[in-house]
């Protein structure tokens, strides 16, 4: 009796143990589940971020798609890899509506999911939009020829135009102006270099040329979560920009989009260029101008500058692109060199200057834009090559 005693005693104790084990391991993968949540979607942003049963996903679920990641198929977006099982396939970023999705197949080129064609070009959506570009280089090829300038005013989740306020439209007659003295400098320095460019920007003569739309995104975002704002744009622009139809018009082949944003002068975010590269979702070369930042209006060579970005000039105040070191960019700094891509303001002032631009194109950015097929400093200095 004793003995049957000590084994309820023992059993007692071992399943006290087991339910300690048990209890243990649920804790973990609790705290596990809440690392999970915590990974599937940015910060501040909240569990609609998940999947699309607003949790954490990873595999398979019931509808047959598979995540990989977090997406939401509302209104929002996200990072997704997901298939379907009737062969449509997707890599990259969500967007959107329903299970809609910019993508690109695995080895890019003929897999563009029905977009690209492999032949120079771009299918949207079953040829709703098609038109051509250069499959390295995008919609802004060469620094040479015509080349249509789409300016469009973007109302997004912060700013917004309205032209009956006059503070409005003095700035749009500012960004008119800037444009207008951009085109004039990019032209002649071009013409400088053996390359003749004529930049069909002016929405006066071609209203076709101008736009307003809304953007769900947040020019706040424009850096720190450039993927999600970029999708919006190109789906904004595949929307409400009919560019096949401008390009035929005008009777060109390139296009940049240069989009402006009304922003308060307490911005501290720049005016920045989407250039493309290869495996981009979109083949896009985008200005995204920033109107007011740090107490200051862009000023022209601010637009010049974006400009020549869309065209593959690296800025030369930073070291970022084509191998360009630290030791140059100080150099350049110690020398006062005055290049556009270094500096955008008057070399003896200091100061934007609204009527003309200053700056010059030297041998490097004549270089990386395509204006030249050598450049001494590049040679010098051991720098990559340039893209065209």
């Amino acid at each position: 009796m004793k003995k049957i005693k000590q084994m309820k005693k023992s059993l007692a104790i071992f399943c006290m143990l087991l339910v300690m084990v048990f209890s243990f391991t649920a804790c973990m993968e609790a705290l596990l589940e809440e690392d999970e949540y915590e990974e599937c979607y940015p910060e501040g942003y909240g569990d609609e971020w998940c999947s699309p049963e607003g949790d954490y996903a990873d595999g398979y679920a019931d509808d047959g798609y598979e995540y990989d990641g977090w997406y939401n198929p509302g209104d929002g977006y996200g990072y997704n890899e997901y298939g379907y099982g009737d062969g449509y396939g997707y890599d990259g970023y969500g967007y959107g509506d329903g299970y809609d999705s910019y993508g690109y197949g695995e080895d890019y080129g003929d897999d563009w999911t029905g977009y690209y064609d492999g032949n120079g070009t771009y299918d949207f959506e079953g040829g709703e939009h098609e038109y051509p570009y250069e499959e390295n280089l995008g919609t802004a090829k060469e620094l040479e020829g015509d080349i249509a300038i789409v300016s469009i005013f973007v109302n997004d989740a912060s700013t917004s135009w309205d032209f009956t306020k006059t503070a409005d439209q003095k700035l749009n007659d500012t960004i008119y102006s800037n444009l207008s003295i951009a085109v004039d400098y990019l032209e002649k320095n071009c013409r400088d270099y053996g390359k003749n460019v004529n930049f069909i920007y002016d929405w006066n003569k071609y209203p076709e040329l101008v736009y307003e739309i809304n953007l769900n995104a947040d020019y706040r975002t424009i850096d720190r979560d450039y993927y999600l704002f970029d999708s919006d744009v190109f789906q904004a622009i595949e929307n409400e920009i009919p560019t096949e139809t401008i390009l035929k018009d005008i009777n060109t082949s390139q296009v940049i989009y240069m989009m402006f944003f009304n922003t308060p002068m307490s911005n501290q975010v720049t005016s920045c260029t989407r250039n493309y590269y290869q495996g981009m979702i979109r083949p896009y070369e985008i200005c995204y101008m920033l109107m007011n930042c740090n107490g200051y209006t862009d000023c022209p060579a601010n637009f010049a500058h974006e400009i020549l970005h869309a065209f593959g000039a690296p800025d030369l105040y930073t070291a970022d692109d084509y191998g360009i070191t630290k030791e140059y960019v100080n150099y350049v700094k110690q020398i006062g060199l005055n290049d556009i891509m270094r500096i955008n303001e008057d070399p003896n002032t200091g100061e934007y200057l609204y009527d003309r631009i200053a700056n010059e194109i030297t041998d490097i950015t004549a270089y990386y834009a395509g204006l030249t097929d050598y450049s001494e400093t590049v040679d010098e200095w051991g720098f990559e090559k340039s893209q065209h």
